[in-house]
């Protein structure tokens, strides 16, 4: 059997934003611009390399930092390259996902996209936007009302579309226009479908919340039935595989890191334009075998769920040191369907 290889698909360093609380180091920002050609270039040389070594395709996403820097031709081009790639492998599932801050996905265009693949689903179209207005604004350059007119022009015309939230300590200040905002996106999924998905992350570095606002924000979260908007409390997420995680980002200069959380130089574990992928998933394995567990972590009820998180975003130092930065969300919400009697299967089947 061949083997699956899920990945992002790193296009660029440069973006048109300059979040606050961009994951991007300085050093890797502003670099020469990229030439839409060679994204085409070290994307089919991709292919061809795990075809030749008896790999395919799973999971793909145009990535990092800002992909809709491309020409909307060049999308539809990487994604019939995928789709052509799956055909010649057996997979019938021709599209692919794309993580973008929205500003670019204007409605020229994404007609240009829809026109050239023929398809209004060929390409998932990842909004990231921190609601509300005031909040996403403050981290994302004043990009709040363009981003949103984009995102509603997509959902109008049925693009698949979700959204990706980051909850930081400022969003704190804003819960009841959170909720609010996150109600009404939820109401347009359960009535058309669509966004396919609407999910949230903790933000972390300098903005991510303390031990006692995260407390605060998992009692809100499950006041208002929100707790399944949370990447770590759904299904099938990276994040729920702990050391053990086997993602890849690929980047076109052949750079390959465990994924978009460790876009630094010394993130960087292999090349993929130069090592084999059996190399490469053989150093990926055992990546972060040895990166510290929390003693508390082997007692907990629920950490078969959680694998003390990803391995990256865990505490670093204190008393939680090693385990899984939502980690008070994830004791909370497992503790709150214990005592309404909902077995954890049903609660995943529900979602």
């Amino acid at each position: 059997m061949k083997n699956i290889i899920n990945m992002y698909f790193a296009t660029h360093k440069t973006c048109n934003l300059r979040c606050r609380y961009c994951y991007v180091p300085e050093y890797n920002k502003n670099t020469e611009k990229i030439i839409d050609d060679d994204i085409i270039s070290a994307l089919k040389d991709f292919i061809y390399k795990a075809e030749s070594e008896n790999y395919r395709i799973g999971s793909f996403c145009l990535h990092g930092a800002e992909p809709s820097l491309m020409k909307a031709e060049t999308m539809a081009e990487c994604q019939q390259l995928i789709a052509a790639h799956r055909t010649g492998q057996g997979i019938g599932n021709y599209q692919i996902a794309v993580q973008s801050n929205g500003v670019n996905f204007t409605p020229e265009y994404l007609k240009k996209l829809e026109d050239i693949t023929g398809k209004i689903d060929a390409v998932k179209l990842g909004f990231s936007i921190d609601p509300p207005k005031e909040n996403h604004d403050y981290y994302r350059n004043n990009s709040y009302d363009k981003v949103f007119s984009n995102y509603l022009y997509a959902h109008e015309k049925g693009f698949p579309v979700s959204v990706l939230s980051v909850v930081s300590r400022k969003t704190m200040k804003y819960l009841n226009e959170f909720k609010i905002w996150m109600k009404e996106q939820l109401r347009r999924k359960e009535k058309y479908g669509n966004p396919y998905k609407v999910k949230l992350k903790l933000a972390t570095g300098a903005e991510a919340l303390n031990e006692s606002e995260i407390e605060r924000f998992a009692d809100f979260l499950i006041e208002n039935d929100l707790t399944k908007l949370m990447q770590i409390l759904s299904p099938g997420y990276c994040l729920q595989s702990g050391n053990e995680c086997e993602w890849f980002e690929f980047g076109i200069d052949g750079a390959a890191y465990s994924c978009n959380k460790s876009y630094f130089d010394e993130g960087i574990f292999a090349n993929w334009k130069e090592q084999c992928f059996d190399e490469i998933f053989q150093k990926r394995r055992i990546l972060f075998e040895d990166y510290p567990v929390h003693e508390d972590c082997s007692k907990c009820m629920y950490e078969f769920l959680c694998n003390s998180g990803c391995p990256i975003d865990r505490y670093k130092k204190g008393i939680m040191k090693g385990k899984a930065h939502e980690c008070t969300i994830i004791r909370k919400v497992y503790n709150e369907i214990d005592k309404r009697g909902i077995h954890i299967v049903d609660y995943f089947e529900d979602e």
